[in-house]
């Protein structure tokens, strides 16, 4: 599949071939995972930006289309937590410098796997998931 990936046209512009656009999201999810930049996955898939990358990348993450999101978060996740350890025992013994970055990857563990409060349209903060109680009518 990678040498068939890897041959993807190049696209300038948006288009509507949707199985081209889920293709090049999987590519761009799998050139991340390997180690590329934002920048460098938008120059091999021809995004205009860095930003088209990442939000490619995002929209992947978010509807969870492929099974690299799931790779790419098990490596980010592999990746706080070796920085964690590394920093605990500093923490533990009241290194206030250590403690503030685990705090920073406390919640980037907690965006990351989407446990965290989210605005909606209103600018209302929320937890997610939500959870409606319908009292039963008598």
């Amino acid at each position: 599949m990678s040498a068939a990936v890897a041959e993807l046209p190049r696209v300038h512009g948006r288009h509507r071939n949707k199985a081209l656009a889920v293709a090049r999201r999987v590519r761009a999810v799998e050139l991340l995972t390997s180690g590329c930049t934002y920048q460098q996955v938008a120059d091999e898939l021809g995004y205009t930006s860095r930003g088209t990358a990442y939000n490619v990348v995002a929209k992947a993450l978010r509807e969870q289309t492929t099974e690299a999101v799931t790779d790419l978060r098990t490596l980010e996740s592999a990746r706080l937590d070796a920085l964690q350890h590394a920093l605990w025992d500093a923490a533990m013994t009241g290194d206030v410098s250590a403690v503030n970055a685990i705090v920073k990857i406390v919640q980037a563990r907690v965006h990351l796997n989407g446990l965290g409060s989210v605005r909606d349209g209103l600018g209302v903060i929320s937890m997610k998931p939500r959870t409606v109680v319908v009292p039963p009518t008598v």
